[in-house]
């Protein structure tokens, strides 16, 4: 987040949110080092030609502090092999294992104490890092082959993506390997597929004016993107995310997963609209999709695939994920704008602590636009009668 004074109530917000700028430095730095490692010459995967790029939300730009100062921050990766590991020569074990040796080679070398973890879809390697906590998840993959990327490809046009960023975006699919797999430990053809290149070009293609979203990409995409400027919608994701987090600090399993978020927040956004704008956009979409009990939010560069398939799963059930989401969203609406709409700085202190979990001053909102000094109000409980939508206009 850049140095200057906020000029609204959000960015006051987004000022203690936000990743300090040594975070995204120190996970440049892990990257950067993970990739050097792989690539050397004397890694058992040079032959393979790997490639380790950045995913998730570092990527995005969407991160944001974790709610506890002892908790880790969480830096996803993909290991592409791109020679010599195909469906018909190794299983999906195969290929994790692979990969895992040279992290566990890495992890001796850097003197990690903590041992490499096997997780559903990639391993994890955990810092020992008192002032900045990080555990890397590196996912493996190899490149799919043709007619994946035609079939992707076409659906994606079929859906309304121009043809040249659905072209660029097919490009990136991957296999990759999941241990809850029917075919994980057998050499089969059957393999998950994933796109998290795919997914970064197509959100960055829409953070971009309207005509621009049809240009081909082919400029490199920094490892962790730049985030000293940050459009309206990566905010509005970070701003929701932590209302999320703090809703549901308690009971983190049935919390939203960031994806739908991002997904209907990505969709909905208008270029050059304000941080204030957006997230009245983005609140609107979300109580429309909430009011027309659906069950899908369907991967833009994917459309077969439902983000929202965990709701109805069967051994997600219990957990009642939609009737979580719709509290969640009905939530977010109300106290999102009471926030906007009160004057009193000392309402906001107490708003900002409720629901976004930050400790803040009057002195934070001194002299922003509609704010007036106003002593702290006595905390009472209350029941907040705002509508469930607001942002009809």
């Amino acid at each position: 987040m850049d140095s200057r004074a906020p000029n609204s109530r959000l960015e006051v917000l987004l000022k203690d949110i936000d990743l300090p700028a040594h975070a995204y430095e120190r996970a440049e730095s892990r990257y950067k080092d993970l990739g050097r490692w792989i690539a050397r010459p004397e890694s058992t995967l040079a032959r393979h030609d790997a490639h380790v790029f950045v995913q998730g939300s570092f990527a995005l730009g969407t991160a944001i502090r974790p709610i506890n100062d002892d908790d880790e921050y969480d830096l996803d990766f993909t290991c592409k092999l791109r020679e010599g590991v195909s469906r018909d020569t190794h299983s999906q074990q195969d290929l994790k294992d692979l990969v895992g040796g040279e992290l566990a080679a890495y992890r001796h070398a850097r003197q990690i104490d903590r041992p490499l973890q096997p997780k559903n879809r990639c391993w994890r390697l955990r810092y020992k890092d008192k002032e900045l906590p990080f555990h890397l998840d590196v996912v493996p993959g190899i490149r799919a082959d043709d007619d994946r990327r035609r079939y992707l490809r076409e659906q994606m046009e079929l859906h309304g993506v121009p043809a040249a960023l659905a072209q660029d975006i097919a490009r990136k699919a991957l296999w990759i390997t999941d241990q809850q797999h029917r075919a994980y430990r057998t050499r089969s053809r059957d393999w998950p597929s994933s796109n998290p290149g795919g997914y970064l070009q197509w959100f960055l293609s829409r953070m971009r004016a309207p005509e621009q979203r049809g240009v081909l990409a082919e400029a490199q995409i920094d490892p962790v993107p730049v985030y000293r400027s940050k459009t309206a919608l990566q905010q509005v994701v970070q701003l929701l995310k932590r209302h999320r987090d703090i809703r549901f600090a308690s009971d983190p399993d049935v919390k939203p997963a960031s994806i739908l978020v991002t997904t209907i927040a990505g969709q909905v956004y208008v270029h050059g609209e304000s941080l204030t704008q957006t997230l009245r956009r983005v609140l609107l979409e979300l109580d429309e999709f909430r009011l027309s009990g659906a069950d899908e939010i369907r991967n833009p560069i994917n459309p077969q695939e439902n983000f929202a398939d965990r709701w109805h799963r069967q051994d997600c059930l219990e957990l009642e994920l939609k009737r979580h989401f719709h509290e969640w969203v009905e939530a977010a609406n109300r106290d999102f704008a009471a926030f906007l709409d009160s004057p009193h700085a000392g309402r906001l202190v107490e708003m900002a602590e409720d629901h976004f979990g930050l400790k803040l001053s009057q002195d934070a909102f001194r002299g922003l636009a509609g704010v007036v000094a106003a002593p702290a109000v006595v905390r009472q409980v209350h029941v907040d009668s705002a509508p469930a939508r607001p942002w009809r206009e």
